[in-house]
């Protein structure tokens, strides 16, 4: 989606975010009561979000950091109640959630602590609709910023939408659009902590600067190339020359290589980015992967990479799972497609098929066949 222009003298055009005069609600959400699938909590991004606002200038007192079971319900609606009712003329509001989403009936639903699954889990969720109405009866600022890292997380448009009504100018940028489920890994929550650190990567004008243009175009890249999925993105009110952060350096030229810094290679069945060149000929490259919440750099000579022409998998049916396999220290929903001995080979539910394998009995955990 593009900028919408419903009230061209509110926008914010050219300006830049102010962290000293943030109010921040961080929700992340690794683990339920109910039965849904967990994910590692090693090194995870929500934490480290709240770390770098702090270190961008918003203050402690600011932020509310609700993790895992501290996230219920009840306790998320206190504390945006709360947040919302310091804001001032002026402030900014970040919103952001990291776990399960889903859409139901008009409404997209994220997944606190405490919910409750089958007919009650629309009645007992984090409802979108809910947040909307709220943020724009009780919001004081100028603006506000909606990141979500799940299921379903285009949802967030929603919010956007009802504060158009109030005039007040904000974006949503999420890991999923609003019809799409997302993966489990933190692709989306480190491209937002990159913008805000300033990684030079991301200033593709190289004018010193991170916009919210090109914080879009780096979030929209990395789901793409990195998870095969499409993102969200809803502005109302904002220009893209809004100013997130300035660069923490620059990007070197390598003129001479065939795959620039910053591009996006496949390398034999995984997919990564190029962030260096070296060697006489330019043609010895860095490249770096995710694995699940790190970065990892390896290096490759020029033939062993081909660029990347992945494109946005839809994912709307959703595979039902018969397995979890073992990856990278943690437990995947994933689906049998084959046996031969003590072997099977997987799809990984909710990833392309780029990453189908075959394990052993070491990595895989098999559903227990019910007695009829």
């Amino acid at each position: 989606m593009g900028v919408v222009w419903l009230f061209p003298l509110r926008s914010l055009d050219a300006d830049q975010w102010e962290p000293a005069n943030t109010h921040a609600l961080i929700v992340g959400v690794l683990e339920w009561e109910a039965d849904l699938t967990p994910y590692s909590k090693q090194h995870r991004k929500d934490q480290a979000l709240r770390d770098l606002l702090i270190k961008r200038g918003t203050p402690p007192g600011n932020i509310t950091l609700l993790l895992d079971s501290q996230a219920t319900l009840s306790n998320i609606r206190q504390a945006i109640d709360e947040i919302l009712g310091k804001t001032t003329e002026g402030s900014t509001l970040i919103v952001y959630y990291a776990g399960h989403g889903w859409q139901a009936d008009d409404d997209f639903c994220f997944a606190n602590y405490d919910v409750r699954l089958g007919r009650d889990s629309k009645n007992t969720a984090w409802s979108m609709n809910e947040l909307a109405n709220l943020t724009t009866d009780r919001f004081n600022g100028n603006q506000a910023i909606f990141w979500a890292d799940c299921c379903y997380s285009g949802g967030m448009r929603v919010i956007v939408e009802k504060l158009a009504s109030k005039k007040i100018a904000s974006f949503s940028l999420t890991s999923a659009a609003t019809a799409n489920t997302s993966t489990g890994n933190w692709t989306f929550t480190q491209s937002i902590l990159d913008g805000l650190a300033g990684e030079p990567l991301i200033d593709t004008n190289g004018d010193g600067k991170i916009t919210l243009g090109e914080l879009q175009t780096e979030v929209k890249n990395a789901m793409n190339h990195m998870e095969g999925q499409a993102n969200g993105f809803y502005s109302d009110g904002v220009d893209d020359r809004f100013v997130i952060a300035q660069t923490s350096g620059k990007v070197a030229k390598a003129p001479q290589a065939k795959y620039p810094i910053g591009s996006y290679v496949r390398v034999k069945r995984r997919y990564g980015r190029v962030v260096g060149v070296k060697g006489d000929d330019a043609n010895q490259y860095s490249v770096q992967f995710y694995n699940y919440t790190d970065k990892v750099v390896k290096e490759f000579a020029e033939a062993d990479l081909t660029p990347s022409t992945r494109k946005p998998r839809e994912r709307v049916a959703r595979m039902k799972p018969d397995c979890k396999v073992e990856w990278q220290g943690a437990w995947y929903d994933a689906k049998v497609l084959k046996t031969e001995q003590d072997r099977w080979l997987i799809h990984y539910i909710d990833y392309d098929d780029s990453w189908d394998e075959w394990v052993g009995k070491d990595r895989i955990r098999l559903e227990k066949k019910r007695e009829p």
